[in-house]
């Protein structure tokens, strides 16, 4: 079932997030994560009452929303949640009238790293196209931002 996130939801997403280190690595990251499923607008993914992934997202311009962090737990990945969860946000944010969904992940211009390459390949079959490379994250940690018309 996938629902809005809650307030409630954070230490179950702050678990998920733990038990990732090869996507969350970064300490600054963890933080940021932590402080976004308290504070953004997002969705979860439940199964049998325990959440299995979450996203947030957050309002970028008028008909335009990015995901700022997604995750599904370790032992569900590759099941589906994630597609569905980016299924429900794009229904959910179309019937607002957004029009562009973007996300940013890993840029593989550094060569492939294996978790983000997966990562990569999931937004492509997800129909995000990419738009640019930036360095927001500075030049170890270089970003590829991806956009999905809705």
């Amino acid at each position: 079932m996938i629902r809005e996130l809650e307030l409630g939801d954070a230490e179950s997403c702050d678990a998920i997030v733990a038990g990732l280190p090869e996507w969350f690595g970064d300490e600054a990251g963890i933080r940021d994560c932590a402080e976004a499923v308290r504070t953004q607008e997002g969705l979860v993914a439940e199964d049998g009452g325990a959440v299995v992934g979450f996203c947030t997202y957050e309002p970028r311009a008028v008909g335009v929303a990015e995901i700022t962090w997604i995750a599904v737990r370790a032992d569900r990945r590759r099941t589906g949640i994630g597609t569905a969860m980016v299924e429900a946000l794009a229904d959910r944010l179309a019937a607002r009238g957004v029009a562009l969904l973007l996300v940013k992940t890993l840029s593989d211009r550094e060569g492939p790293y294996l978790p983000y390459e997966q990562t990569l390949r999931f937004y492509l079959a997800m129909g995000f196209l990419r738009v640019a490379e930036l360095d927001v994250w500075g030049p170890e940690n270089p970003a590829l931002l991806l956009a999905k018309p809705l």
